[in-house]
């Protein structure tokens, strides 16, 4: 795992960062000072809210995201089952946009690398247990896209994560699946 006072972090990229610092985004945050802050304060969803869609977002999963990933796996291994399902779910989520099971952007150092696709089985282990303890339907539907992502099926957990888009046509608004009264995937 890259240590959190690893001078190659600027060298990872997020959506807000890039040639080693802030690109556009002023309020972008530095992925280790995230992290540290999360480990002291694993239960501050606020920011990890904020600090997650910087790792993966718009179908991408930045290179930051990578390294983060490791952290974010042993943060949610401290918290009770219950109370870990955003964590996992972001992990799921990177496997999601990185396009499968696995892979990583070239040029991620070897280190970082594979100590990202050693945090994954753990984060299926886990989000197994997150899967047994209640949530709503809207929860239960993004981790089980994770848990899909996480076992391979990137494209069965793409669906997944993206149902509530493919319960109506797009263009005319009529249903594409009928869902029982009452029941929504918003």
């Amino acid at each position: 795992m890259l240590t959190l006072d690893d001078p190659r972090w600027p060298s990872l990229d997020h959506r807000g960062w890039s040639d080693g610092g802030r690109s556009r985004d002023e309020d972008a945050p530095f992925v280790p000072d995230e992290l540290r802050h999360l480990q002291a304060n694993p239960t501050d969803r606020a920011r990890f809210q904020v600090l997650w869609p910087y790792l993966c977002s718009e179908d991408t999963s930045w290179p930051a995201a990578y390294a983060a990933v490791p952290y974010l796996v042993a943060i949610a291994e401290g918290l009770r089952p219950a109370d870990r399902g955003d964590y996992l779910y972001v992990v799921g989520l990177i496997v999601m946009c990185s396009g499968e099971y696995g892979h990583v952007w070239p040029g991620i150092p070897d280190d970082v690398t594979t100590a990202y696709r050693a945090a994954l089985p753990t984060a299926l282990t886990l989000l197994t247990e997150q899967l047994a303890t209640p949530h709503g339907l809207t929860d239960t539907r993004y981790y089980l896209a994770a848990a899909a992502a996480l076992k391979g099926h990137t494209g069965l957990a793409e669906l997944l994560n993206d149902l509530n888009f493919y319960t109506e046509c797009q263009e005319c608004g009529e249903p594409m699946i009928d869902l029982p009264d009452g029941l929504t995937l918003a």
